[in-house]
């Protein structure tokens, strides 16, 4: 019973571990009087690298460059807010960089994002390099419907078409757990068609609601960003400071007030493994922000390690050896160099000073590189020791 308690325990902490963190952020819409869609998603894309998230594993798709619209009163810059303190552009100092641009966010290219179906040829830059330790969020905006979404105004995905992908990446193991978030008209259906496990997903309104904008800048001319990717925004830059914030999912659901979001945000669990509870008490971080698990190699036994730690010692044991002989052998080469100084005679010292010391020269040469080496074993010795004995 004891040992079927431990079995049990040591599969629900394998279950629960994740090894990274990727994001894939994808807005749908193309033209200037959609810059707040732009502006949605550069502004997660900033809170995820804010946490930690590398652009090696942030997958970001725009279907136009507001920045460069010959629209735009502040060129090169993306606000989304009226009081333009924040350049999303390079509100990290270091710019974007955008892995799918206009006419490749499409979504045959989204499918095979997510599917990981591409040629060998393609780059893993563009990529989702996941597995089944790997968490994902997934955010979406755009234009779209009861259970569509538009893409550039050309195509739609259904919501059928993205139940089928996420079940194809369960089957490759390509995630651990997945949060799916989707602001556009009527988000919720969206979801509706999904049966893979280990998925939360939420969306910004109810079936026949529409996703309203926050507010828009009079200088721009434009709408800047919706309402409830603004309010998880605030949440998100008010309450999350570091990855090493304990805020969960749940509060940040709770956070959704259909007052100010002017709408109904949904939420569903009942795919995720060990339902609305287990879901609920997920950290944002291990969503949003970085992580780097370490797995440790727990299958070599104790006798094992023992084994390979005695005949490390051994082998460094006969380097140290080898290099006392080596030290010795030099040290002799140097006496018998300063016997043959003190013994030649004064015609003989002329013929033959630059080869003494040369000789000389090379024998201080090996000399210190010998006890660099032996210093560098010392070193390991000393490594080695303290790994085991930790």
């Amino acid at each position: 019973m004891k040992y079927l308690l431990l079995l049990a325990l040591s599969i629900c902490a394998c279950a629960t571990t994740h090894t990274s963190n990727w994001a894939v952020l994808v807005s749908t819409s193309r033209f200037w009087f959609n810059y707040r869609h732009l502006a949605n998603t550069l502004s997660l894309y900033r809170t995820v690298k804010r946490l930690g998230i590398p652009d090696s594993q942030i997958i970001l798709m725009l279907p136009d460059d507001m920045a460069c619209n010959p629209r735009n009163s502040f060129p090169g810059s993306v606000f989304n807010d009226k009081s333009r303190d924040l350049d999303l552009y390079d509100a990290m100092g270091s710019g974007i960089e955008v892995d799918y641009r206009g006419y490749e966010v499409t979504v045959e290219n989204f499918i095979r994002l997510l599917t990981d179906r591409w040629p060998e040829s393609w780059p893993r830059s563009k990529r989702l390099m996941t597995d089944d330790r790997s968490n994902i969020l997934i955010y979406m905006t755009g234009h779209g419907g009861n259970e569509f979404l538009k893409f550039q105004d050309a195509e739609e995905i259904s919501s059928h078409d993205l139940a089928d992908a996420f079940e194809q990446m369960w089957e490759k193991k390509r995630y651990n757990e997945l949060l799916f978030m989707i602001d556009t008209c009527q988000a919720n259906t969206m979801y509706g068609q999904f049966y893979t496990p280990n998925i939360i997903a939420t969306g910004s309104s109810a079936l026949h609601q529409s996703s309203y904008s926050h507010h828009a800048d009079q200088d721009v001319g434009v709408a800047v960003i919706d309402r409830w990717t603004y309010y998880n925004l605030e949440f998100l830059e008010e309450q999350i400071g570091s990855t090493s914030s304990n805020v969960t999912l749940g509060q940040l659901f709770d956070s959704y007030d259909p007052v100010k979001v002017h709408s109904d945000a949904g939420i569903r669990y009942d795919l995720f493994t060990g339902g609305e509870q287990e879901a609920r008490s997920r950290k944002v971080v291990d969503f949003f922000g970085n992580v780097q698990g370490v797995e440790v190699d727990g299958s070599k036994s104790g006798e094992d390690s023992l084994a390979e730690w005695k005949a490390d010692l051994q082998a460094l044991k006969a380097l140290m050896d080898k290099s006392r002989d080596m030290m010795r052998d030099l040290n002799n080469i140097t006496t018998d160099v300063d016997y043959a100084e003190a013994t030649v005679s004064p015609s003989q010292a002329e013929e033959h000073a630059f080869g003494t010391a040369k000789l000389l020269d090379q024998a201080s040469t090996w000399s210190k590189q010998a006890i660099g080496g032996a210093a560098l074993l010392a070193l390991g010795a000393l490594w080695t020791l303290s790994s085991v004995f930790e």
